[in-house]
């Protein structure tokens, strides 16, 4: 059987895509149920706030119907048991009033009936002064009785003469009143419904009403409705601690709050029995594919298990066959394979080592030519020395002396580059190590360029800070004559070279930035290499052998330090930052080795 058709199997038994399946709808679900019910409470709690608004606005039409009787409207009221029967009558008709009272102005009682004795007040300040003030009707929050023992809510009306008001009549309904009416329109099985005051007072609740009455709802359930839309609906703990599906309203009629709360447990518990059904299906069928897995990865693993055995060497690939034909194919190449990477390897590494080895003769060979060339250029150097000296030698004579001095002179600069090359590249060079001022040797060396001549077509600035780094003083010097030199050859005449050196982060940073030819993006990452020069693409080639920067990277990093080229390209300059560490930094670090290795 083919490999394709195992793995296409087994894939048709990875039920993930069921399982994501599964989650994502159990999820679906029961989010859907649960905006279901959330908005079913909401629906239920907005219908029992349109009754509450509609009882309130009917009391406050059978008030302003009493306040434009002829009794009340006149300036002056009529006889005490004129009023008095009046009211009575108003106040029988009404059973769920608990007091009926004629107010004036300034808050004093003309006349008033109790339903259920007397104790109770007549009107609340708050609601009084708010009548006055719009002359129209006005509902008040929760009023408790001086004795603490009962609750009301005064719905009060004024009677208007001229546009002034005369007198109020308020009418006072008892909490229990309230809690009757919630108690008619039940929201769902178990459901408790609360009324409460702008204030966040409850007026009644359904459940523990004698515990509740009069004290203030949850601090995060006023805080949201607070901050939320007329109505809404969502999770929250209860004052028992319970959590419920909670959905309120509030009133039209008078900044109130209706809420209904249904337990959560009994919202949940038809949905957690789907979850737990749809979970148990999905449990099982990963039970399954799991089987189904382990039966085809078993021949599936055997099979890679002997590739893998080849790949390492410890099969010969001439064991039994693979069960599956891929698998065997597989096994039969990667064999012949390992078998031509192991001749190719065997080759590559004698390719190697004699190239190595030719290397190493070719830096020998140049390290001993140049050495055999210092003796014959050093008896030149002695020889145009004296010539110099020589009295009586003609203009052509002088010329050819100084033509001589300067090849004499660059011969021994390519050899000394040469020779610091092969010292390096075997780890011969020895360095003298001691406390030196960068800032000191950049001037000496820039002076003695200025000397010779080899910086009068340029423009130098430098911007030098103090810089005591460990380091060989001739090798410095060196390192800072050879990044000169450089941008002294690659800038053009009236060209900017700039030297700047800082200290940063205990290490000292020398910067060399000319505004030259550049360097081609192409060379750039070759500029350290021995015998790089620039090609006929990039900058023009200049005289030497291409070894400065190549010595003066092995150089810095025998000082443990590093260098960087940057160039934007051809025509663009260059700059070459040295960075060194500072002789503090050094000797904090265990000081540096006399030899480079």
């Amino acid at each position: 059987m083919g490999i394709r058709v195992q793995i296409a199997g087994l894939m048709v038994a990875v039920v993930a895509p069921l399982l994501v399946l599964a989650t994502s709808s159990s999820y679906a679900l029961f989010s859907a149920q649960r905006e279901l019910h959330s908005q079913r409470h909401l629906e239920r709690v907005r219908a029992l706030r349109l009754a509450l608004d509609t009882e309130l606005r009917a009391t406050e039409r059978m008030l302003l119907a009493f306040a434009d009787l002829e009794v009340l409207s006149g300036a002056a009221l009529p006889a005490p048991d004129v009023l008095h029967d009046a009211m009575q009558r108003l106040l029988t008709r009404h059973p769920t009033w608990s007091s009926l009272a004629v107010v004036e102005p300034d808050g004093r009682v003309s006349a008033a009936l109790h339903r259920h004795g007397s104790g109770l007040p007549a009107l609340d300040d708050s609601t009084r002064e708010r009548l006055l003030a719009t002359r129209e009707p006005a509902v008040s929050d929760l009023v408790a009785s001086t004795d603490g023992a009962a609750h009301l809510v005064f719905v009060a009306v004024p009677v208007l003469a001229a546009g002034t008001v005369l007198r109020a009549v308020a009418a006072g309904i008892d909490h229990q009143q309230w809690l009757a009416f919630l108690q008619r329109f039940p929201v769902a099985e178990d459901a408790t419904l609360t009324l409460s005051d702008s204030r966040g007072l409850i007026i009644a609740r359904t459940l523990n009403n004698e515990r509740w009455v009069g004290s203030p709802s949850r601090a995060d359930f006023r805080q949201r409705v607070a901050a939320g839309p007329r109505e809404d609906a969502f999770v929250t703990p209860g004052l028992e601690g319970q959590t419920f599906y909670t959905a309120y309203s509030r009133l039209e009629a008078t900044p109130w709050t209706l809420a209904t709360g249904v337990p959560e447990a009994r919202v949940e518990a038809a949905l957690q029995r789907q979850t737990a059904l749809l979970a148990g299906g999905a449990a099982l069928a990963v039970m399954l594919a799991a089987a189904g897995a382990w039966l085809l990865g078993r021949r599936i693993t055997g099979a890679l298990t002997r590739l893998a055995e080849v790949s390492r060497g410890g099969d010969t690939g001439e064991g039994e066959p693979l069960v599956i034909e891929e698998a065997e194919t597989a096994r039969l190449q990667l064999r012949d394979t390992l078998r031509s990477q192991t001749r190719a390897r065997a080759e590559a590494e004698v390719a190697r080592a004699q190239a190595e080895a030719a290397n190493r003769g070719k830096d020998e060979f140049v390290a001993m030519v140049a050495h055999e060339l210092r003796n014959p250029l050093s008896t030149m150097g002695t020889a145009v020395a004296l010539l110099e000296t020589t009295d009586g030698a003609t203009p052509a004579q002088r010329q050819a002396q100084q033509v001589l001095k300067r090849q004499v002179h660059q011969m021994s600069r390519l050899i000394e580059d040469l020779l610091d090359a092969a010292r390096a590249d075997r780890g011969k060079l020895v360095l003298q190590l001691e406390d030196v001022d960068l800032s000191a040797v950049v001037p000496s060396v820039l002076e003695a360029f200025s000397d010779a001549g080899r910086t009068r077509h340029l423009q130098v600035s430098l911007a030098l800070e103090p810089a005591v780094v460990r380091a060989d003083p001739v090798r410095l010097e060196q390192i800072v004559a050879n990044l000169i030199d450089n941008a002294a050859k690659f800038t053009g005449r009236s060209g900017r070279v700039e030297v700047r050196l800082r200290c940063l982060e205990g290490q000292a940073l020398l910067s060399v930035q000319d505004d030259g030819v550049g360097v081609s993006p192409e060379l750039l990452p070759h500029l350290f290499d021995p015998y790089t020069q620039a090609d006929p693409g990039g900058c023009a080639r200049r005289a030497g052998l291409g070894l400065g920067l190549h010595v003066v990277q092995r150089l810095v990093a025998a000082h443990g330090g590093s260098i960087e080229a940057h160039s934007a390209g051809v025509g663009q300059g260059s700059c070459f930052t040295v960075r060194l560490p500072l002789a503090a930094q050094r000797q904090a670090h265990g000081g540096a080795a006399g030899r480079a290795s």
